[in-house]
């Protein structure tokens, strides 16, 4: 299982790390939702405090190779070239690929150790998007870039109108930072990560944002029980005098 999937398994749980001899269990808590970044390139990672990177494509759309330095996470974009390109990516530690468009070489479906993600855009149509949410991709990245802070009711339904489409792990492209009551709503529609570009917010409102994050809850399940429906003075009759015949077949029973 791919790096990606693991941790989005377990968004919003705590996991115990060292078990080795000698190593101290330490708890440490997954985040609600993750931060990931897209980059132009490998070097731009560096000094950014996000969970994942996405490595932007190269020449005629094909992925680059460059191993993606202290990021624990990484993975690349794909929108032409050739499987040579996309084993090289993988090859050099690439945990996941990202298809942008249908003219991504079919080999990036392949089935393997690396996560499938897939850009999907606003106009797609109802049976695309049933093809696209068959169980090809681990998560679907929707675009949110025009999305301003705070949201109100008309965008939320915006959103879930895409939602509503797929059922993988769903990460949202944005450019604002959302403050702790935005961060709630897009918890609970079900956004997995928030992508930003490298360089369009500053470290320190990333750190705000991290901050903000961590003090997210997982969501709260609503009960599945329904409502408790009170007895009629009818139906109550009718219990009473169903148990009172149940009542008169075990005495003729025991007769």
């Amino acid at each position: 299982m791919s790096k990606i999937i693991e941790r989005l398994n377990k968004l919003g749980q705590t996991e115990r790390q060292g078990f080795g001899f000698g190593a101290r269990a330490t708890s440490v808590k997954v985040p609600v939702i993750l931060i990931g970044m897209t980059i132009k390139n490998a070097n731009d990672a560096k000094d950014v405090k996000a969970d994942l990177f996405i490595l932007g494509t190269g020449s005629n759309g094909a992925t680059q190779s460059t191993t993606v330095k202290n990021a624990e996470m990484w993975g690349v974009s794909v929108s032409g070239g050739s499987v040579n390109a996309i084993d090289a990516a993988v090859d050099a530690g690439a945990d996941f690929v990202v298809i942008d468009g249908e003219s991504a070489p079919g080999a990036a479906l392949r089935d393997d150790d690396t996560a499938k993600g897939f850009v999907v855009t606003a106009d797609v149509t109802e049976d695309r998007s049933k093809a696209i949410d068959a169980g090809l991709f681990d998560f679907i990245i929707l675009n949110g870039l025009e999305l301003s802070f705070p949201l109100n009711v008309a965008t939320i339904f915006d959103i879930q109108e895409q939602l509503a489409r797929y059922s993988s792990h769903i990460f949202l492209e944005v450019t604002e930072i959302p403050d702790q009551v935005n961060l709630e709503l897009l918890r609970d529609m079900g956004i997995s990560v928030l992508i930003y570009e490298c360089g369009s917010i500053s470290n320190e409102d990333l750190g705000s944002l991290r901050m903000n994050i961590d003090l997210l809850e997982p969501k709260k399940q609503k009960s599945s029980a329904g409502p408790t429906i009170p007895q009629t003075n009818e139906s109550v009759a009718q219990d009473d005098e169903a148990n009172h015949d149940h009542d008169h077949d075990v005495e003729n029973h025991w007769e």
